[in-house]
């Protein structure tokens, strides 16, 4: 299974529909190439004015929140790739400010997580984009979770991360699209599969 990525998970590669079954299949927000650059200088300055113990940072190229994961085909009348396709052309939902203005450490299952949480204002923005993308593909026989999250930016991982909430200086980014994203699970890899708009 290593050499999976990043030339057989390509959908050409394995077929669209079989990308799921390696990867985890999910919508994602990235900063854009221009707010990347502050984002990055804002992890750095996060990291080193809390105190936390040293983490190792996640790779840049992958910096981003979790939004939700792909639907799970039920009755699809289509190929997946043509069902999300129509899914994506009925899509719509407003872009958006994400800032991020908390700082968590021993998030995630093995409490290694060091992460910046969203506001308020940016949690409702997030978790009303879930809903618009689990209603954009019910049509397509696809069921998406409407459930709600806790949305967040994973800046890097280490031990004995302190689990309090810290307050820190906000850091924001416009949210224009999401992404639908496969990730090569321990090679710190995403292949991004489409990018739906908001509009």
């Amino acid at each position: 299974m290593n050499d999976l990525f990043p030339e057989s998970l390509q959908p050409e590669a394995i077929g669209f529909g079989a990308i799921r079954d390696v990867a985890p299949v999910f919508f994602a927000l990235y900063p854009s190439a221009d707010d990347l650059p502050r984002v990055l200088a804002w992890r750095q300055k996060a990291c080193r004015q809390h105190g936390v113990p040293p983490v190792t940072l996640r790779p840049d190229d992958i910096l981003h929140v979790s939004v939700a994961e792909a639907g799970v085909p039920r009755r699809l009348r289509e190929p997946l790739e043509v069902a999300l396709g129509l899914a994506a052309e009925g899509f719509s939902y407003r872009p958006f400010e994400l800032t991020l203005d908390v700082l968590v450490g021993g998030f995630g299952r093995d409490g290694r997580a060091l992460v910046a949480l969203a506001d308020a204002s940016s949690t409702n923005s997030v978790n009303g984009l879930r809903v618009a993308l689990a209603d954009a593909q019910k049509p397509f026989g696809l069921s998406a979770s409407r459930g709600t999250i806790v949305p967040h930016l994973t800046l890097g991982y280490g031990d004995g991360l302190p689990a309090e909430r810290r307050s820190i200086e906000p850091v924001s980014f416009h949210v224009e699209a999401v992404d639908l994203v496969a990730s090569n699970v321990g090679k710190s890899e995403h292949l991004h599969l489409a990018r739906w708009v908001l509009q």
